[in-house]
């Protein structure tokens, strides 16, 4: 999904089997689209990651762990107060057989993370 104000992409990743899903850098605004899409895909959202901080919108992390009661994940050197499990290079993220590899990746912020699926 994509935020025009922000320009921000967000993606939900899910698995067939137990039909567990992660939302990853998602935007506060759009919380209740998050939300609905999940809800019409019958999908269990059980974990949210932002990739870094980001300065340009408000994150949906908190919003969507308080609807949902998924995890909230980002990087160790994370200041955000949301945050359920801060993530170290190399930690791995697991919903059902889709598992994430945490990446620290400093450079455009400091605590920016990519993740290999």
């Amino acid at each position: 999904m994509f935020d025009s104000v922000s320009c921000t992409y967000t993606y939900v990743l899910a698995s067939g089997i137990g039909r567990e899903a992660y939302i990853i850098d998602p935007v506060k605004e759009h919380t209740e689209r998050y939300l609905k899409l999940i809800s019409e895909l019958q999908l269990r959202l059980v974990i949210a990651i932002d990739t870094h901080t980001h300065a340009d919108h408000i994150t949906a992390l908190g919003s969507l762990r308080e609807y949902s009661g998924c995890r909230t994940v980002m990087g160790e050197q994370s200041k955000a107060e949301c945050i359920s499990y801060r993530v170290r290079d190399a930690d791995v993220l697991h919903a059902d057989e889709l598992t994430l590899r945490a990446i620290h990746t400093p450079g455009h912020t400091d605590d920016s993370f990519c993740y290999f699926l």
